[in-house]
């Protein structure tokens, strides 16, 4: 068994010792771990693997995208990064701002939107056992109270399918873009929120986008209303027909739960921070409905990601590449049945993203899946930087370049490339 324990590295004051001492020594990287820290650490991933059967190697690739990281400008908070490598081998590593709260690496986070492919893939395998139809309409299967307020709002219920909803091209905006949903939670932290008035506040404050299936168009409020029929159609609650319909307990994804409906018990959550503001106390229920609600740690996702896209969370392989599959939606589309499509200067990946600073996504051709998660989301963009540069390299690798190497794919792509808000 190979272990590898998490490895910090505090990018500022880095560069303030060594740029004192040579010119371009600022490349360099240091690898900041006490002897008791590190004794520490290695233990708790010790008794991991014991416990879920993981084994951990060192991703060289990780750590030269980590040191490429190190020699830029500083972040402000944590970086934690998980990959997992088609062996199933693991390794985390954590980039540390100077100042920045010390974190283990096995926190978990808030991991919003990545919710929607836990939602999406339940979707899935429910059509997979004939219990929904994608591409029946959605009115049905709402809440008449819902109907009419969508009909109200321009939209038709009728007309918009499961599918569509699944796949961002039913035409809804989305509540949670909207300025006065964001300005309303920070002025009220606190205040709860439920379906009802997620769909109050899309009429109150969009307009449609755009006919059913016209186009693409990211909405969270689609997937609260996808969730809503994943519940009408299982009779339970969304998080337990979740967790039954993927069988999420023999995944080995220790640290995911969905907050408010499934008890932490001890698991310990980040602190994570929006333009300055520690959200660690904010509702759970801003987000909570199937647009969003997982708490999970990179490791997890890196995980449970891998599962998905190697097609063992289904009965049949046909069911994940109908979820990949870009047939029948608009020409240019990003978005498939509750994943990314991402294309990095010829580096290709399936994944996606949450608000609060989430990411995971697997390059197709290593078979490499890296996931991550910012304590603060000012440090975003290096996260999207750093996960391009790990993806060129893990392609490169898959045709024999080394890790080291600077001649990866993906070089030169730059973070707007992905394309798409969290």
């Amino acid at each position: 068994m190979y272990m590898s324990a998490v490895i910090y590295l505090r990018p500022a004051r880095l560069l303030k010792q060594v740029g004192a001492q040579a010119d371009g020594a600022c490349e360099r990287w240091a690898i900041i771990q006490s002897k008791v820290r590190n004794m520490r650490r290695t233990l708790i991933f010790a008794v991991l693997s014991l416990v879920s059967g993981l084994s951990y190697a060192d991703d060289r690739c990780l750590a030269e995208a980590a040191r490429s990281s190190s020699a830029v400008k500083p972040i402000a908070g944590s970086i934690v990064m998980s990959t997992r490598s088609a062996k199933g081998e693991t390794d985390t590593k954590v980039i540390a701002g100077d100042g920045a709260a010390q974190v283990t690496g096995l926190e978990g986070f808030r991991i919003a939107s990545i919710t929607k492919t836990f939602v999406a893939a339940t979707v899935l395998r429910l059509w997979e056992e004939g219990r929904i139809d994608l591409d029946a309409p959605i009115a049905p299967l709402l809440p008449a109270e819902w109907v009419a307020l969508l009909k109200k709002g321009g939209y038709a219920p009728d007309k918009i399918t499961v599918r569509q909803l699944a796949s961002h091209t039913s035409g809804l905006a989305d509540h949670a873009q909207a300025p006065q949903f964001i300005e309303a939670v920070k002025a009220h932290p606190g205040k709860e929120w439920n379906r009802t008035i997620d769909l109050q506040k899309l009429i109150e404050w969009t307009k449609p986008v755009g006919q059913p299936g016209e186009k693409f168009s990211y909405s969270d409020t689609g997937y609260v209303l996808l969730g809503a029929i994943v519940e009408r159609v299982t009779g339970t609650d969304l998080p337990r027909a979740v967790r039954t319909e993927l069988s999420l307990d023999t995944l080995n994804l220790p640290n995911t739960y969905w907050e408010k409906f499934e008890p932490a018990n001890g698991r310990q959550r980040a602190h994570q921070l929006f333009e300055g503001l520690d959200t660690y106390h904010w509702t759970p229920t801003m987000d909570l409905f199937g647009g969003g609600g997982i708490v999970s740690t990179p490791q997890d996702l890196a995980t449970f990601f891998d599962a998905l896209l190697t097609g063992r969370l289904f009965k049949h392989q046909e069911t994940l590449a109908l979820m990949t599959s870009s047939q029948g939606l608009p020409a240019g589309d990003p978005y498939r049945i509750g994943v990314f499509v991402y294309d990095y200067n010829g580096t290709n990946s399936i994944g996606h993203s949450g608000f609060w600073g989430t990411f995971v996504a697997r390059e197709t051709a290593s078979g490499q899946t890296f996931a991550a998660a910012v304590t603060n989301r000012a440090d975003y963009p290096r996260l999207k930087e750093i996960m391009m540069d790990y993806l060129g390299r893990a392609q490169a690798s898959a045709s024999g370049v080394p890790c080291e190497s600077d001649g990866r794919a993906g070089d030169g792509a730059s973070a707007a490339s992905i394309g798409a808000t969290p």
